[in-house]
């Protein structure tokens, strides 16, 4: 077995992730992987630690945290895979607030570091697919579970903002901090040859089914099939988004009028007003005016 870097974030989960890093040695430790551990403490740091990783001859990088930790951990690899070449898998123990990717992958539960472990020491991996994502004239970044533009975006913003709640509890604030703070705005979405423009409350491009710990926003997707799965919510009432919630967590929103769902390989979106995008729970813009995905079928190995 390749030597592992461990990029354990010791804030994620509210501080729950450090708590445990005596658990998460013992555990590696049991398991017999030869492994270095780090820690990251500020935004983008896991990205860098990666990318460093890759570039000195790691065998498997594993991201410790939430989904925020796993896509720093999914760009920096690819950004290394860019320049040298080496293509590493991504190991992940799930130890975040919302843990929404793993949800998708058979057998991982968020907190089981002990089965997350075990899965790295059968280092047998399992291809899966990328987003790829342009906000305005940024730099572009990599996503591996979701991208979401409007009242979503919106609401990943004010989770960041909550510091004493932990779990499920921190979106559900999130969201209705959202639903007093954002104002729908038109957008035109485009996506292999359709048009959509009119007032939307939001529109989110997913790889994986569930966003924001545990909503199921895109209840058929699928992380290896080569597509995105689209759902755009045309804009609501607050009584309606109210109403509509129990729905969008059985994932049977989708037969909704005012809502859209498509598979998309390519998908740009533009407003004419700024909107907050985010992904994997991470906000990249709160004034952007145009965003663009694409999807790249196989583009990472995760220990699964």
């Amino acid at each position: 077995m390749d030597k592992a870097l461990i990029i354990l974030n010791p804030w994620a989960g509210r501080g729950h992730a450090g708590e445990r890093r005596h658990d998460l040695d013992l555990a590696l430790e049991r398991a017999g992987i030869d492994y270095d551990m780090v820690m990251t403490h500020t935004r983008g740091g896991a990205i860098e630690m990666a990318r460093q990783a890759v570039e000195r001859g790691y065998g498997a990088i594993v991201a410790v945290g939430g989904d925020g930790t796993l896509n720093e951990a999914v760009n920096g690899i690819k950004h290394a895979e860019a320049i040298s070449g080496r293509r590493v898998p991504l190991g992940i123990i799930p130890l975040g607030t919302g843990c929404d990717f793993i949800k998708v992958l058979d057998g991982f539960l968020p907190n089981d570091i002990y089965g997350s472990v075990q899965r790295i020491a059968r280092w047998q991996t399992r291809t899966v697919d990328l987003g790829l994502v342009r906000v305005d004239n940024e730099q572009e970044r990599w996503f591996i579970n979701a991208l979401g533009s409007g009242f979503d975006a919106q609401a990943a913003a004010e989770a960041l903002k909550i510091t004493r709640l932990k779990g499920f509890a921190v979106y559900l604030l999130a969201i209705i901090r959202a639903m007093a703070n954002y104002k729908a705005h038109p957008m035109t979405i485009e996506f292999d040859g359709r048009r959509v423009q009119r007032r939307l409350l939001f529109a989110s491009i997913a790889n994986g089914r569930y966003q924001a710990g545990g909503f199921l926003l895109t209840p058929d997707a699928r992380i290896d099939d080569g597509y995105f799965d689209a759902c755009l919510v045309d804009n609501l009432r607050i009584d309606e988004i109210i109403r509509h919630i129990p729905k969008v967590l059985e994932g049977t929103h989708t037969k909704l009028r005012q809502v859209t769902m498509a598979r998309v390989r390519h998908v740009a979106i533009s407003s004419s007003a700024p909107i907050p995008v985010a992904t994997d729970g991470e906000v990249l813009s709160i004034r952007a005016r145009t965003v663009t995905a694409e999807l790249i079928p196989g583009a990472i190995d995760i220990l699964a």
